[in-house]
């Protein structure tokens, strides 16, 4: 097991990886490592506040496109509330990462998990970017990051602390950049009160919101010798899973539902400075806006919070 994490005399120097399409999608095919645990069927997850990965591609000599697959499932979030500790009952909070490639940010990540009547499924989400022939120079270093991002007041006990931590990066595609446009992606609810914006996404939208089941407080792993044994953690888990089942039965009878002429802000995740919106028509638990001008993804978030509430973003 030590030597699938440290470099030692028996590893094999680092290989180019040849030709295009590629798909990694094993730690084992990466040259560099900082702060990531490589994995046997996932490139590696993350084991600190940042996580980077580099890769030897021969560069083709044309503009490429880079797809990121990260992913939060149960196993990322035992790993984070050990580390960090959150009050026992503080709820399960959404993630939200920059993804930088080349020493710059090529985009961003927002996941909440779905929360079931006995556990929450994962959430995975896929960033798309473009590289130009020289940013893949012949040297063939592909370095990708997972970074915190900046924290505006308003966002403050919105967002997970050392939101990286305990995250998988699933796989890594590269490949020649199309010679047509790509599809916008479908409409998604998020999960959370808060919504992701493309730096080149639509200059008017339609934020939608509905009711979503608030995610209950992180369990932890035991820590105490008469906690690890089975009878007390049979307790545990039944705790947990009664727990879980209030807080969604409790959301079904009282659902959230945003209030009228509800707020939205908005901030510039590559700067940081807030960015403006322009309320265009309200409708029944949506409004149109029209935003400003921004440098980076765009960080959207209700003026009120409310964990029982998911928004969707419609060009």
């Amino acid at each position: 097991m030590i030597g699938r994490w440290f470099a030692t005399d028996y590893d094999e120097p680092v290989r180019f990886i040849e030709g295009l399409p590629i798909e990694v999608s094993s730690g084992s095919e990466l040259g560099i490592v900082d702060q990531v645990v490589r994995g046997n069927a996932i490139v590696g997850r993350v084991t600190g506040d940042f996580g980077a990965v580099g890769l030897k591609v021969r560069s083709p000599g044309v503009p490429t496109r880079v797809s990121v697959v990260v992913h939060l499932d149960e196993l990322g979030t035992r790993w984070w509330s050990d580390r960090v500790r959150p009050p026992r009952h503080a709820p399960e909070l959404p993630r939200l990462v920059l993804v930088r490639a080349q020493g710059e940010m090529r985009g961003a990540a927002l996941l909440a998990r779905r929360q079931g009547l006995r556990s929450a499924g994962g959430a995975k989400v896929t960033v798309e970017f473009d590289l130009t022939a020289e940013e893949l120079d012949e040297d063939g270093l592909l370095m990708i990051e997972l970074a915190e991002p900046p924290r505006p007041e308003w966002m403050s006990g919105r967002v997970a602390a050392r939101s990286a931590l305990g995250l998988r990066i699933d796989k890594i595609y590269v490949r020649p950049e199309p010679t047509t446009t790509a599809p916008a992606p479908s409409p998604y609810a998020t999960g959370c009160d808060l919504a992701l914006l493309a730096s080149d996404g639509p200059e008017q939208f339609r934020l939608e919101v509905s009711p979503v089941t608030p995610a209950p407080p992180l369990p932890r792993s035991p820590t105490h010798k008469w906690s690890r044994r089975k009878p007390a953690r049979a307790g545990f888990k039944a705790l947990r899973i009664a727990r879980r089942a209030g807080t969604r039965v409790a959301a079904e009878v009282v659902k959230s539902r945003p209030t009228d002429n509800f707020g939205v802000r908005a901030t510039d995740l590559l700067t940081g400075v807030p960015v403006e919106l322009k309320v265009v028509s309200r409708g029944a638990g949506s409004v149109t806006l029209r935003r400003g001008a921004a440098q980076g993804p765009i960080l959207l978030g209700l003026e009120q919070p409310d964990r029982g509430l998911s928004c969707r973003i419609v060009p």
